[in-house]
């Protein structure tokens, strides 16, 4: 470890030592910049050590195609296969590989930690942070969704979606893309910091509750066909609301029923205030749930699975 990196203790007449709070979130804006950078640096090394890069990107093209083959199947068996249908699925597929990932990231960093390489143990050792450590775990996962994104709209194009004309409104991506990937990312560290805490199938939860997002987020199928009760949670979610305006910026066009006649504006004012509420919320249930696992030994736990 650098020796910039480890703990600082003034001794001098008259001052009490420093002292750091022993805990997931702690240390100095310094330390949790180097603990993010760092956690990147080793997330994208673990992503891309498992296979050769021509066939990591083979698998990053062909997993996504296959998906929203499976999907627009579906929808042809139903007769309701039409343009505006595949511009609809496009979109919502391709956001949400990111969505899934950043989703996913902070609950298995933590529990590949503890159970795969048993490091978590050090990181409380350290100046470091567990909390900008998924951090930045999380952002690489959904940088490399980020790709297969790019091939699903790529798809797209080729199967005659029409996009926006004139191209993207850049200024409405660039102010959508980062309000919705930081609320999911947020989301992730609060399931990280529960699923930290249980026994048995651990890894399974996040995919479960990526699953269930996926179906009420309108990312394959408009808000209206949930029951009524559903539609109310599902408009509370700001991916909802994110993947709605990347389908305004690249597609040019409004999503059926009530997302459709919300105006933009409104749009990225929903989006901003659910991001804002997430961010308050979700390092203190983190921090929360992450402390708990140490009372309680949970992070020297191997579950097995």
């Amino acid at each position: 470890m650098p020796v910039g990196s480890c703990w600082r203790v003034p001794i001098s007449a008259g001052s009490a030592p420093e002292v750091r709070p022993f805990g997931p979130l702690r240390g100095s804006a310094a330390d949790a910049a180097r603990s993010l950078v760092a956690s990147a640096r080793l997330a994208w090394a673990i992503e891309g050590n498992w296979a050769q890069p021509v066939y990591l990107a083979a698998f990053l093209i062909v997993r996504p195609l296959a998906f929203l083959g499976l999907f627009l199947a579906v929808l042809s068996i139903g007769g309701s296969l039409n343009v505006a249908t595949i511009g609809f699925v496009v979109i919502g597929q391709a956001v949400f590989q990111i969505v899934s990932a950043a989703l996913e990231g902070p609950t298995h960093a933590l529990l590949d930690d503890r159970e795969r390489y048993r490091t978590i143990r050090y990181i409380f050792a350290t100046p470091s942070s567990l909390l900008p450590v998924s951090i930045g775990r999380s952002l690489v996962k959904a940088s490399i969704a980020g790709f297969s994104a790019l091939i699903v709209i790529g798809a797209g194009m080729l199967l005659g979606v029409p996009m926006r004309a004139g191209g993207p409104d850049l200024l409405l991506v660039a102010a959508v893309l980062p309000l919705g990937l930081l609320s999911v990312v947020g989301l992730g560290i609060v399931l990280g910091g529960l699923c930290v805490q249980l026994r048995n199938d651990a890894w399974s939860y996040p995919e479960a509750v990526s699953s269930t997002v996926f179906l009420l987020c309108g990312a394959i199928f408009p808000l209206e066909v949930l029951p009524g009760p559903v539609q109310n949670i599902a408009a509370a979610l700001p991916i909802t609301w994110w993947i709605e305006g990347l389908r305004r910026a690249l597609l040019g066009t409004t999503s059926p029923g009530i997302l459709g006649t919300m105006p933009t504006n409104e749009l990225l004012l929903i989006l901003a205030v659910g991001t804002a509420v997430i961010w308050l919320i979700s390092p203190r249930l983190f921090v929360a749930g992450i402390d708990r696992a140490r009372e309680k030994g949970y992070l020297d736990r191997n579950t097995a699975s």
